[in-house]
This record gives structure tokens, sequence and C-alpha cells, in this order.
């Protein structure tokens, strides 16, 4: 993965994170608002995996935002409380294909906000397409985080839509909060960054620290690979 220092200089202003657990079945309020005149239309894609579902779990019970779509190719047509079984009975919504083009019909997208919670390399051209159309995007992929393609290219693939790199906020609100407040691409930074760059940002801000040398030594749990099953991610083969 590309170091901190990347991303640190990255754009302006995925997919990572573990399985969830809900302490009595419930997300953080306990029930989705009742008055949604005034919230926001969010939709989320890719919320069957481990990012995308923890992200469902927090707007479900946020006072600011109406749940309109969630969407996940491989769970389509599931009730979305069969997959995520402790919002069953809080979020009354079957999950749905993805189309970022569809502009109606089962695979289109709906709301103001779309969030993509889909693996490095898909959310490029899927964002690009949706910021036509008049949505925001935040994206939790490493799709724009990173300014430069090719870069981006050295530790993933080609970038699907390069041109909008440089117009990506990065989505570290302790750092970027007023640029975040206007920004309709955002891209939300990975677990090792946020870590390393709260820690030293500040220290270097204040000249504490000098800025060459520093090392910074993260551990991950395997659930930062995400769901999908993989054989450098499988006990027999990581164990030998």
């Amino acid at each position: 993965m590309p170091s901190e220092a990347h991303e640190a200089g990255a754009p302006r202003g995925a997919a990572g994170g573990g399985p969830s657990s809900y302490p009595g079945g419930r997300p953080p309020s306990g029930r989705a608002p009742t008055d949604t005149t005034s919230a926001i239309a969010v939709s989320v894609v890719g919320a069957s995996g481990y990012t995308g579902s923890e992200l469902v779990r927090l707007l479900s019970g946020h006072p600011g935002v109406r749940l309109v779509g969630v969407h996940a190719h491989s769970r389509a047509g599931q009730p979305i409380g069969e997959v995520l079984p402790a919002l069953r009975g809080l979020l009354r919504l079957p999950l749905r294909s993805f189309d970022p083009d569809a502009r109606e019909g089962n695979a289109a997208v709906e709301g103001e906000v779309v969030f993509l919670a889909l693996p490095h390399g898909a959310s490029a051209r899927a964002a690009a397409r949706l910021r036509a159309r008049g949505r925001r995007v935040i994206d939790l992929s490493a799709d724009f985080r990173l300014r430069d393609p090719a870069v981006y290219e050295q530790w993933y693939q080609p970038h699907g839509a390069p041109e909008h790199l440089a117009e990506a906020v990065y989505g570290l609100v302790e750092l970027h909060r007023t640029e975040l407040a206007a920004a309709d691409l955002v891209a939300v930074p990975g677990c090792y960054p946020t870590a390393t760059l709260l820690a030293l940002a500040p220290l270097l801000a204040d000249g504490l620290v000098e800025p060459e040398g520093i090392i910074v030594d993260a551990k991950s749990g395997v659930s930062g690979a995400g769901r999908t099953p993989k054989e450098s991610t499988h006990f027999p083969h990581v164990a030998e």
C-alpha cells in the first residue's frame, strides 16, 4: 500500500475496516430519526462489505441522514436485515444492484450524497459518472487519495478517471474541515494514514519533530483486507 507520506500530500483538503459488533443489536443511536424533512438523502454503494456495512450502521442512526438506497451486487434482492441482522426491523430497505449510468429502475442511485464503499479501482469511473449527474460523492476506496496517477498506478492499477484526481478533497476533517464543507468529491483516508496524520500533523505544524526520517510502525487485522476471501489472507497460507 502507498506510504502515509504519499497520502498526506494527496488530494486537497477503503477501503479497509472490520466487521461490526452491535451492542444490543442496535445502531449507535438506537433508531433512525423520525423527522426526516431536513435530513440529507443518502445512498451507500457496496453496502454488504465490511466498510459498507459499518457505514450503513452509522448512517442509520444519524439524525441528519435519510438512507434512501443500499446497493450490493453480490446480495442484490435480499433484505438488508438478512445480510446485516443487527439492522433487522430498524432499516427496511432491500439491497439493490448498481449502475452509475442508470436513471431509473432497480440499479439507479438515489439521493443527494452517494457513499462508495467499493474495492480499490472500482470507484473512479463510478464517481465521475455520479458527479456528472449532480451527486456529491464520498469515496471510501483509495481511488482519489493520491494526486499523481503514476503513484496510484504503482500501488494499484491504471487510474480510471485521472482527470478528477486534483478535484478531490482529502477527507480528514481535523485538517480540512473548511474545504470539506463545500466538496462534491471526498477521498476518505485509509486507516494507517488517519492514525499517522492525526498523531504527527500537530507535531510537524509546531516544529516539534523533524520531517525527515519519521518511521511509522503500524499493524492491522486481516479484516482490513475486506470480506472477499483471498489466498494472501487465508490462514493456512499465511501461517506456513
